[in-house]
């Protein structure tokens, strides 16, 4: 390690330790992605403790990640020198402006501190968390340990059921539902349950609805424990079943949910869902199957889509597109959406509908025209539906 970067990685520990750390940014990126710019650094308190915040900013969007101190400056060392060329350490004492020639020579530069703050700052997320961490359905399922601190490798599982909670109310706050006293709610392929309790919990305790929910589930083990832990937390509305989704019993369902529903099964549930009247349906779909096989590309596109990844991703698009389409036709206000950041889960698409005030939106048209350029018999969905 060069001398300065040695004193600059020093200075870094050393303030870190000594509470005199503000921040740091790290700048003059040279690596490979063309939207990544800069990187920040902050100290942030969460329910595990003090971490590392590191803000990720690209040209569309930004990531964040938290770190515990030892790997956080890890990192840092890591990747200054290498992807990122200039470093400035804010702390109450002084500045650290570390630089790297373009033959990655570093030279540190020390000046009189710019600001003057060291406070930790609360992490944002806790501020607006729609699930309590202490819920006892989030230690039954290792969510969080028997104190309701969340474990580390658990995480980003409880961010994704915090954020779908979030996702749920903004939906329920924008339907028909809100005068119901009573919801009835469907959760298709629940799989170990931490949406579906988190669901319940939040319109049960929360909102204070009277609920009756039901999850389904193929596998016998899980649709066990599920029951057992809704026994456990006294969740007297909630069951759970082992059957198909073409088999489920719902003459009528409020709130419809089916997240990795594999292939033609999220077309199923979106069958199902219409018959059974819901104000909302949420999907996650993925293993998108069926359109690949029987759509022919465009001629005009054919050079593009040539490629077995490009081809794969057009007809998922198309396959969601064509789903959203006969949603809308249905009468569902319909959005498709990224759910959570790539980094926590590769099927991270999310298709929302809530039902509309007004008439249907006649849309049989315009998916004809897209089956014909695509030559598509058919996508599934409109073999039940249309």
């Amino acid at each position: 390690m060069d001398d300065d970067k040695e004193r600059f990685i020093e200075k870094l520990i050393s303030s870190v330790d000594n509470d005199s750390f503000i921040k740091i940014k790290l700048g003059k990126y040279k690596g490979d992605d063309k939207e990544f710019e800069n990187i920040f650094v902050s100290k942030i308190l969460t329910n595990e403790g003090p971490k590392l915040s590191f803000k990720m900013k690209y040209t569309t969007r930004d990531i964040v990640k938290n770190y515990d101190f030892d790997k956080g400056i890890r990192l840092v060392n890591e990747i200054l020198g290498k992807d990122f060329l200039s470093a400035t350490l804010f702390t109450t004492e002084n500045d650290f402006n570390l630089d790297h020639s373009k033959k990655r020579i570093a030279t540190l530069y020390i000046k009189k501190p710019s600001l003057h703050s060291s406070e930790i700052q609360p992490h944002n997320k806790v501020k607006s968390r729609f699930v309590n961490a202490g819920a006892k359905y989030f230690h039954l399922l290792g969510i969080t340990s028997s104190d309701g601190k969340i474990k580390a490798d658990k995480y980003d599982k409880f961010r994704q059921v915090d954020k779908f909670i979030e996702i749920v109310d903004s939906l329920y706050r924008s339907s028909g539902l809100l005068e119901k006293d009573e919801i009835k709610i469907i959760d298709m392929g629940s799989g170990k349950s931490y949406l579906t309790f988190a669901v319940y919990d939040y319109f049960s305790n929360t909102l204070h609805k009277k609920l009756i929910m039901k999850g389904v589930e193929q596998r016998d083990e899980l649709v066990e424990l599920s029951n057992k832990i809704a026994g456990e937390c006294e969740f007297t509305g909630l069951s759970f079943e082992n059957v198909t989704i073409e088999k489920i019993n719902m003459p009528a369902a409020d709130i419809t949910i089916a997240l990795h529903a594999c292939d033609t099964a999220t077309d199923d549930a979106i069958y199902r869902a219409i018959q059974a009247g819901s104000e909302i349906i949420i999907l996650a779909p993925c293993c998108q199957k069926y359109v690949r096989k029987k759509m022919q590309t465009p001629e005009m596109l054919k050079g593009i889509f040539r490629h077995g990844i490009l081809e794969e991703r057009l007809a998922v698009a198309l396959t969601d597109g064509l789903r959203a389409l006969t949603l809308e036709n249905f009468g569902y206000d319909t959005k498709i959406f990224e759910f959570i950041s790539s980094e926590h889960t590769a099927k991270n698409t999310m298709i929302a509908a809530v039902k509309n005030k007004g008439a249907p939106i006649e849309k049989l048209e315009e998916i004809k025209m897209i089956k014909d350029q695509f030559r598509l018999d058919d996508f599934y969905l409109d073999k039940k539906l249309l």
